[in-house]
């Protein structure tokens, strides 16, 4: 279950963590079943969510919350779930005409060179903030994926530039009443130069990495790969590694098994 993983992250159900930029980032694998764990964690938490979505429609994150028993279809009916609807807003991009009204599209930097993601960032703030342009209350800006910008053509500059005023936005100390939880990916067997540049970016801010992985010796039954949690002090970041756990997981229809390496009920 993901309670193995939650207790060596120190994260309470009831009551999610403040404070934390949680990086997600695979490789030869997909970790978006973290991603999930984390929309499904801060809803149950009570914590108001602005999911950034870039790789999936709405319709995606809805049908695995209901497995996981997190009906986002009514969070969204509350307000508790706002949805930035990254997808469509890339795809129209690409499909309208200028006259169409391209200028309003929060992701316009990608038909014009330039522009920034600063649309993006306002339309994220408007998101989270109350009218005082203040966090209303504890909300999570959940993004998935990063990647996804850079593979469009977006540099990884500009990117790194969002986040960070993000993270500025969110949580700039580890008592802000935010959080950010983002996945990028990392596969070892693709030479992206931009993206490696954002993944180095991104691990610099995070307070937390998850790093997912497949295993070295390939597919297995009982074993789908592990994931290495890594602690960053960010208060003093000459300790960038304070503390490292490894974990092996098993993805099931309606949950993650999460066991120390070698102890699988296969290898047992």
């Amino acid at each position: 279950m993901f309670t193995e993983l939650n207790i060596i992250l120190g994260f309470d159900h009831l009551k999610p963590p403040k404070g934390q930029f949680v990086l997600i980032s695979d490789s030869l694998t997909d970790g978006s079943f973290l991603i999930h764990h984390f929309l499904s964690l801060y809803i149950k938490g009570g914590w108001k969510v602005c999911l950034l979505a870039l790789a999936q429609s709405f319709g995606h994150y809805n049908a695995v919350g209901q497995k996981l028993g997190v009906p986002l279809t009514q969070a969204r009916e509350k307000g508790q779930l706002r949805f930035i609807d990254g997808l469509k807003c890339s795809l129209q991009m690409y499909t309208c005409t200028p006259q169409e009204g391209q200028g309003e599209n929060p992701l316009r930097v990608l038909r014009d060179k330039k522009a920034t993601l600063r649309p993006l960032y306002d339309l994220v703030k408007t998101q989270v903030c109350s009218e005082e342009g203040v966090l209303d209350g504890p909300t999570l800006l959940l993004v998935d994926d990063l990647s996804v910008l850079v593979s469009l053509g977006v540099s990884a500059k500009d990117v790194s530039d969002f986040m960070h005023y993000c993270r500025v936005l969110m949580c700039p100390t580890q008592q802000s009443q935010g959080a950010i939880v983002s996945l990028v990916h990392k596969d070892a067997d693709v030479e992206d130069e931009e993206n490696s540049t954002l993944f180095r970016h991104m691990a610099y801010h995070g307070t937390v990495h998850l790093a997912v992985e497949g295993l070295s010796s390939g597919y297995s039954r009982d074993v789908h790969g592990q994931v290495t949690v890594t602690f960053r002090n960010v208060q003093d970041p000459s300790q960038s590694q304070t503390r490292k756990r490894r974990l092996q997981y098993k993805v099931e229809e309606r949950n993650v098994s999460f066991f120390a390496p070698g102890t699988s009920r296969a290898v047992l």
